[in-house]
This record gives structure tokens, sequence and C-alpha cells, in this order.
């Protein structure tokens, strides 16, 4: 199975089957049809107009085709007998040259106009899934779900509407070309067209049965491509070469890729077979039928009551209609196995969003933020990630969290910065329920640099002045935020601010982790925030710049609100107060030496820490 690779969340080992969704009503799939093409319409109605309208006429040309050379071959065996004149046939002539010409140029247009249809169709279809993206919450987007369902809505969005839009013009323009070209047919004998016609049928249902079967199988493969494509990426990342040769484990993963192919493989073959023995039946049965109309005709034409262009209709009917009936009852089934695609797009633009511009809007500086026996729980979850959190930070303040992972540290940052909406208790801003606001106005009082911190295949400048779009331009301010953050080794970078970073492009300079964290927090200084946030801001400093780092934090930190999560007590222990928190709970609350004073969890820690760097093992001062 191929596709790009694209990294992600892994659950499974192995190969694990996704539950088949239930089938679609006639209602639901009627919904989903009327939004298709109200989807097409707005993609560009000009070049839908044009492409139905082109699609209709050019249906009408076979039968007129058809109807101008049985007229031609009968005027010709005529003319053999003195009965036509020679101006006669260049005047059938070129009305055959003529309808050439004009299905030529309806040709054209229809292409055209299909081609052009199908690029706005695929932007505008883009556009919707990324604000649709842009829309979802935190939480959806930790959700493996999620991404199986982008995945699914990305795939469909170059041919599937399109596919509907011109299945149904071709189905209106089958009905147009079947009704023409069988009224000429019908007049060689009532038994012909519908011998003809049902010849049709058998490949026509194979078709559809075994297209809706590979829609299912794909659908039953989405989440384990989306874990092959992840272990074919660890294999091609430029941040991962590195490890993934030390330790050599390429078979592993290698082994890993190929046993979902396998899987793929073993359902593909069953798929081909079964769809190659059913064909070979329905070609079989409609060469049969063919025959017995052409049995039919000749013994017509044997008694002579049917003439040389008559005959021409016949041969060249039965083409004809064969396509156009296949492409009928094709168009019928595949409108609905489009459908069924579309509707994997739907299931994604339906998914809950989270308005982040819906409230109050928050203005001027905050100046306390209070947890009130805050609780969390993650989505389809039994258990509280947070339980009962209680705490107060102040303006001029800073509030450290401490924990071992998975202690619920990283959640508090989510709540705090409306990432995330508390389940139980409330969060207070300026004494005032923070679910009233806006997260969006109230996130721009706020600036963090993330433990997983972005690294933006984009210029040295963007990397910092993204924290505020709006001012890409502020010179002044990326350098005095690159400046707080000692990130000053961009001035020797070959473009300086304008030098593209990373290796994802051609041009760019790729920087250590301790460079990229350094424009990190440049990011989080740029903004004027009355909150900052620091997620592990020291991790991949080495010891002098970790040092620097708390000194300018420091300096920044004065008259703001400053929360900071970090592993390395020395940066802990700036703060003015710290809050243990174990399982979810706060268990201890107090300024560092308080907390040592209690020898409770905190110093027990804090001591372990310390012994690393004590030359007799013991614990350092504190």
């Amino acid at each position: 199975m191929s596709a790009p690779f694209r990294g992600g969340p892994v659950s499974p080992a192995r190969p694990t089957p996704t539950p088949p969704e239930p089938p679609l009503t006639p209602a639901e799939r009627w919904r989903d049809l009327q939004a298709t093409l109200r989807l097409v319409w707005t993609a560009s109605p000009r070049h839908a107009l044009t492409f139905a309208a082109t699609s209709l006429l050019g249906s009408a040309l076979p039968a007129a085709n058809l109807l101008v050379g049985k007229h031609l071959l009968d005027a010709v065996a005529q003319a053999a007998q003195g009965q036509v004149t020679y101006r006669a046939l260049l005047g059938l002539l070129a009305a055959q040259v003529g309808l050439v010409i004009l299905g030529s140029l309806l040709g054209t247009v229809q292409n055209a106009a299909q081609q052009l249809l199908g690029d706005s169709l695929q932007h505008t279809v883009s556009r919707r899934i990324l604000d649709k993206a842009t829309t979802l919450s935190v939480e959806a987007f930790e959700n493996a779900d999620t991404y199986d369902r982008l995945q699914q809505a990305y795939r469909e969005v170059g041919s599937r509407p399109l596919g509907v839009a011109t299945q149904l013009v071709s189905l209106a323009g089958a009905v147009v070309t079947l009704g023409s070209v069988g009224a000429l047919m019908t007049q060689l004998g009532v038994w012909v067209l519908p011998l003809v016609v049902l010849a049709s049928v058998p490949g026509v249902i194979i078709s559809n049965r075994f297209g809706v079967e590979g829609y299912r199988m794909l659908r039953r493969q989405t989440h384990d491509a989306r874990v092959q494509n992840y272990l074919g990426s660890l294999l091609t990342s430029d941040t991962l070469v590195k490890e993934v040769r030390l330790f050599g484990f390429e078979p592993y993963l290698l082994d890993r890729w190929r046993t979902y192919y396998l899987g793929f493989r073993t359902q593909l073959e069953t798929l081909v077979r079964q769809r190659s023995a059913w064909n070979f039946g329905a070609s079989l049965l409609s060469a049969l039928l063919i025959g017995v109309a052409s049995a039919l005709i000749l013994r017509r034409a044997a008694a002579g009551q049917i003439s040389v262009g008559d005959f021409s209709v016949f041969v060249l009917g039965i083409a004809q209609v064969q396509a156009t009936v296949s492409g009928l009852l094709t168009g019928v089934s595949g409108i609905y196995q489009n459908l069924l695609y579309m509707r994997n797009l739907y299931a994604f633009l339906e998914l809950p969003g989270r308005d982040l511009d819906a409230g109050d809007t928050w203005e001027g500086r905050i100046e306390t933020i209070e947890f009130r026996d805050v609780a969390f729980r993650y989505p389809l979850t039994e258990r509280d990630v947070l339980r009962g959190v209680n705490f107060t930070v102040r303006r001029g303040e800073s509030l450290a969290l401490v924990g071992e992972n998975g202690a619920g540290k990283t959640t508090v940052v989510k709540l705090l910065t409306l990432l995330f909406q508390p389940t139980g208790g409330q969060i207070l801003l300026n004494g005032q329920d923070a679910a009233r606001f806006s997260p969006r106005s109230v996130q721009r009082e706020m600036s963090i640099i993330f433990q997983d911190f972005g690294q933006y295949q984009m210029t040295a400048r963007d990397n910092v002045a993204l924290a505020e779009s709006g001012r890409l331009n502020d010179d002044a301010g990326v350098q005095r935020a690159v400046a707080s953050a000692g990130a000053g080794f961009v001035d020797s970078l070959p473009g300086g601010l304008d030098t593209p970073l990373g290796r994802l492009f051609q041009g760019g300079r790729q920087l250590s982790g301790g460079q990229w964290q350094r424009l990190a927090l440049a990011r989080l200084y740029f903004r004027n925030a009355s909150v900052l946030v620091f997620d592990e801001p020291t991790a991949a400093l080495d010891a002098r710049a970790e040092f620097e780092t708390i000194q300018a934090l420091r300096a920044e930190a004065a008259g703001r609100i400053t929360l900071i999560i970090s592993h390395r007590f020395s940066t802990v222990r700036l703060a003015d107060t710290i809050v243990m928190l174990e399982g979810g709970q706060i268990t201890e609350s107090g300024s560092h030496d308080a907390l040592m004073a209690r020898r409770g969890r905190y110093a027990q820690l804090y001591e372990l820490q310390a012994s690393g760097y004590a030359p007799s093992g013991g614990a350092g001062s504190h």
C-alpha cells in the first residue's frame, strides 16, 4: 500500500482491524449528494455549468453520427446503381465531418472546464479541511481517531467530489444517448435493444459489488496504513537516522513495515481473484446475449428486410448502447461509491469543533490566576487526570509545578492557557470565570514555550515573530526577544534573521537542539504577555546556557505572572511558590525553603538530584 510517509501516534504493535461503519440510509445518501453538488457549484459555478452543458450536447452526437452514417452508406449503395448524385454524397459527407468537428469542439471545452473545475474543487475541499482543523480542540488532536478521519478526508480531496458531479452529468447524458440511439435500433427489431441492454448489466453489477468491497477494504486498512506509513517515516527521517543506525533496529522496522504490507496484500489478492472470476462469468453471459441479438439481425438481413445502412446502425449501435448502458449503471453505482468516500470527508467536517472566539472579549492584563477545585478527564475515559487542584498566583509572582512524569503538570498548563476546558471546578482570571471569555482573547495575554516546542522550517525571523504574526516586520522587537533568549547565534547565520532553518527545504540551515530551544524562548519573549509559561525551558541547554536563561527569565518575569515546569531544581528554586503534583493531586505547596524544611516528597527529589552533583554523593546545600 503506497502513501506518503506521515508521522502520528501509534498504539498497536500489529495490524488491527477497524470495525466497519454502519451503512448509510437513503436519507443520509441524499443529504450527502446534495452537499456534494453544493460543494461543486460553490467551487466554480461557471465551469460547472460549462461542463454540464457541453456534456449534454455531446450526448446527442452518437445518434446523429449513426443516422448520418446510415444515410451515407445507403446513398453509396444507391449511387452504385445511379440513383444518387455525387453532390448528394458530398452533402452527407459534409454533415458527417461537421458532426466530428462539433464533437471535437465540445470535447475540448468540456475537458478544459472539467480540469479547471477539478482544480477549484481541490482548493475548496482542502481549504475546508484546513479551516475545520483550526476549530478542533487540542483534545481532538490527541485522539488517534481524529488522525484517521483527517487522513481519510485528505484522501478524498482530489477526485471524489468531481467524480460525483461528472457521473451525475454523465447519467443525464447517458439517458439522452440511450434514448436517441435506442430509437434507431428499435426500428431493426423489437428484441434487439433489450438484448443488447441486458448484455451490459452483469459486468456493471460485478463492478459495483467489488467497488464497494474495495471501499470497505480501504476503510479496514486506514489505521494500519497510517502505522505502516509511520514505520516508513522512521526509516527516512533525518532527525532519527542517527539513533536508528546506532541501535541498528532497521531490520525490526522493515520487518514490521512488511508485515503490514503482507496483510494488505492478502486482502488484495482475495479481492482480485474473486473479482476476476465474476468478471469472466459476466463477459461470457454478455457474449452469448450479443450473439442472440446478432442472429436475429442476420435473419432479417437474409430476408432482405434491412439495408446496409441499417446493418451499420446495428453493428455500431451495439458498442454504443453497451458503453452507454454500462456508463449509466456504472454512473449510478459510481455515485453511490463516491458518496461512501465523501462520507469520510463529511465525517471529518462534522467533528465537534471549538470556537476560540466565542464568549466575551478579555481586555487588560491578567493580574491573578486561581484554580478552584479544578478537575480534568479526557473524553471517553473514566479516570481523572487532575482532581481537586487549588492554587493562586498573582502578578509579580512565579509558580513552579514539579512531579514525576504523568503527574498532570502539562495538563495544568493546557488548562491554564485555555487549550483545555476543565471538566470540574473553575479557573478564575482576576476573580472572573475564565469560561466566560473567548479563549483566543485570553491567550493573547499569555506566552509559552512547550517542552515539545515547535521547530518551524521557516526563517529565523519567522520562528520568533510567529508569536504575533501581525508584527513579522518588527525588527526591533525580534532583536530584543533574540537578545533576551540568548539566541545571538542568529547573527552568524548566512542570512541573519532571514536564513531558512531546518533541512526540509533547499538552503535551510539545521540548528542544534539548544539553538532551537533558544529561538522558542525568543518566540515566548516576543509577545508582550502578562502571563509567561515555561515548560522545561532549559531541557536542551548546557550548564552555562541554562544559567544565562534563568537570569533572563528572572528579568523578563518582573511584573508578570510566571508558571514554570521543570525537572531541574536549579530552575524550580527561583519560583515564589512550588506545587508538588502526584497522581493529579497537589500533595505539597510552598516555597523551596518551606518544602525542604517539611522533609516531604519534594525534599526527597531535590536531594536525590543534588546528590548527583556532589563529589561524595551526598546532598548539596539548599
